[in-house]
């Protein structure tokens, strides 16, 4: 299976970059003829989704390559490895800290207004921030693995409580058509940046499932969630900006995303439970 997915999003260089031209001749042909509700737009769209995840992973290898050229040859590389628990302990901070205050900000505004929309919205960034500052107290020096596998289950409890909210904001996107709305062209900045967020976080929950640190595990696992979330507003902002907001369309994907969503949610957070359990 993982040979099959590498052959997949990982092709030949030459037809990759064949894909990714196709793909913009097809966008361009389409936008240019107005032809956006016919089969060959559908095509397009999905063309130039392959084309754009695989422009990504290509993009996340150099930077790799990049990264690990200056972890041999720059002093503040060394620097960060020699501090990375203090970076790591300090940026989780700072993390909780911006989720709390947008958090406050939301609820507040949401009571203000008495709009659902905000106080689900509120709901999910103090549940990040409740795994986070979970997570902060695993820094201190006398935890042990034993401890850091009950941080790990605390994590997995917030992640199932997370689907809550979820299925919070399908309800509010379907009845009451609540949608995300960039203007210009940042939505093309915003989906470049969710879809490197979903596929790097992907890659790193099974990069350090199994890693000695349960604590960096729980970390990957919170960012694979938020990046999913991430990706479903994405998807509605799209659905509104590229398909006059048509109402069915947008229930049904909304509905199948946001069902897959809290399934992939639910197995993780399961999974990371009963392992937690287990050890």
């Amino acid at each position: 299976m993982k040979k099959l997915l590498k052959h997949i999003f990982e092709p030949n260089k030459i037809i990759g970059f064949f894909l990714c031209n196709i793909s913009i001749f097809l966008l361009i042909y389409v936008f240019t003829k107005h032809l956006e509700d016919t089969p060959i737009a559908y095509t397009a769209y999905l063309l130039s989704t392959y084309a754009l995840i695989v422009f990504i992973i290509w993009f996340i290898k150099a930077c790799e390559f990049g990264f690990n050229f200056i972890k041999k040859n720059s002093k503040l590389y060394l620097w960060y490895d020699k501090n990375k628990k203090t970076i790591s302990k300090q940026t989780l901070h700072i993390s909780f800290l911006i989720n709390l205050l947008y958090g406050i900000f939301k609820l507040t505004t949401g009571i203000y207004y008495k709009s659902a929309w905000f106080i689900t919205f509120a709901i999910y960034y103090l549940l990040l921030c409740l795994m986070k500052i979970n997570l902060i107290s695993s820094f201190k020096k006398d935890y042990n693995l034993s401890k850091e596998y009950k941080k790990l289950k605390h994590t997995g409890i917030v992640l199932l409580l997370l689907d809550i909210v979820l299925s919070g904001m399908i309800i509010l996107i379907i009845h009451k058509n609540e949608t995300f709305f960039y203007p210009g062209y940042l939505i093309y900045i915003v989906a470049l940046y969710d879809f490197y967020l979903i596929i790097s976080a992907t890659r790193n929950v099974f990069k350090y499932y199994n890693h000695k640190s349960k604590i960096l595990t729980a970390s990957k696992c919170i960012n694979l969630t938020v990046a999913m979330i991430s990706m479903m507003s994405l998807e509605v902002a799209m659905i509104y900006q590229f398909g006059n907001n048509d109402i069915e369309f947008k229930n049904t994907m909304i509905g199948i995303t946001g069902f897959a969503v809290a399934i992939i949610n639910s197995i993780m957070a399961i999974y990371i439970i009963r392992k937690s359990i287990k050890n």
